[in-house]
């Protein structure tokens, strides 16, 4: 046999045995329809046999264990539109103002009672905007520049549970709604919990010590400059009054007008908060992501980076600020 006929003879016995496989394949799915077809079929009839009603205990129970089902407490209203542009932590930025009223009780005011005597509460909440994203044992925090750590010892928000904890100040109670201060939550953030902040309770009885890349993070400083024409516009804005309001759907929807922050003094400061914390995620840096923009209250900023000198170039009410306004009043 040549050379020629063997190479026919083995891609014949190719096509043979692709055949062959086809052939097994179609009825191995078969089977396995019959198969499952015939596995509910029986669970169907194992269902309906010695089935007996649930008695008034075990309907109870089934309440009770809803009942105790995690849910949100109120609606949070926030200075932050998105992830983009807020802060990691609390505290970040002193006048960034939110807002919770409570939704979950009848008469939400007597829940609220005697709160008012605490300066700092704590939110328990949800990270709702984590997507599908599965967790890691171990992350790259922000401050590490891509080096890795447990996901323990950070404060990613991508954990096993997606449940967050922030420190904030609590500013005054009226009726049912509390009026925060230093939040680091987005806006419309499942609020599970409140708990009032008491220093003997929750300040450690021996010195606390932190991880070094908290003390010394191997980050450099920024140095931040507002351009003319930036400070032209904080100068023109419309700032919040100075009481403690409950936002009106109208009032999101205002053009120029701030919401949240009283004074164009606090609203610089609250943008120069915000950027010496570098809000860019590890991926931009490394991109050498030189122009960004995040959204702060009702206007949007934009930051032009050089090494370590950072200017903001303009902040206006974009359309972009203005769709995320009004689904915050929808």
């Amino acid at each position: 046999m040549s050379q020629t006929d063997a190479l026919n003879q083995i891609k014949q016995d190719a096509l043979d045995l692709k055949s062959s496989l086809n052939s097994l394949k179609e009825n191995f799915l078969e089977l396995s329809s019959e198969f499952y077809k015939s596995l509910n079929e029986a669970r169907g009839l194992l269902s309906n046999q010695n089935v007996q009603p649930p008695t008034v205990n075990e309907k109870e129970k089934c309440q009770q264990k809803e009942d105790k089902s995690v849910k949100s407490i109120g609606i949070f209203r926030s200075c932050f539109l998105t992830k983009n542009g807020t802060p990691r932590q609390p505290g970040i930025c002193p006048y960034a103002r939110g807002s919770l009223t409570i939704t979950c009780f009848n008469n939400p005011e007597h829940s609220l009672d005697g709160l008012s005597k605490f300066s700092h509460v704590w939110l328990l909440f949800l990270f709702h905007e984590n997507g599908d994203y599965i967790p890691r044992s171990k992350v790259s925090p922000p401050r590490l520049n891509g080096e890795k750590v447990g996901v323990f010892a950070s404060r990613s928000p991508h954990r096993p549970n997606n449940v967050g904890m922030s420190l904030v100040k609590l500013e005054g109670v009226s009726g049912g709604t509390l009026f925060l201060s230093g939040v680091d939550l987005i806006d419309g953030t499942p609020i599970l919990d409140v708990k009032p902040y008491i220093t003997v309770y929750d300040t450690p009885s021996s010195t606390p010590s932190a991880a070094p890349w908290i003390t010394y993070p191997p980050t450099k400083p920024l140095t931040i400059s507002f351009s003319d024409n930036a400070l032209s516009v904080l100068a023109q804005l419309k700032y919040a009054s100075g009481e403690n309001i409950v936002l009106s759907k109208r009032s999101l929807r205002k053009k120029n007008c701030l919401r949240f922050f009283r004074s164009q003094e606090e609203l610089k400061q609250s943008i120069s908060d915000i950027i010496l914390a570098d809000p860019r995620s590890i991926f931009r840096k490394k991109q050498g992501d030189t122009t960004f923009s995040f959204p702060i209250d009702s206007v949007d900023v934009t930051v032009k980076v050089e090494g370590v000198f950072v200017t903001v170039v303009d902040i206006g009410q974009t359309e972009y600020v203005r769709g995320l306004l009004k689904r915050a009043g929808s």
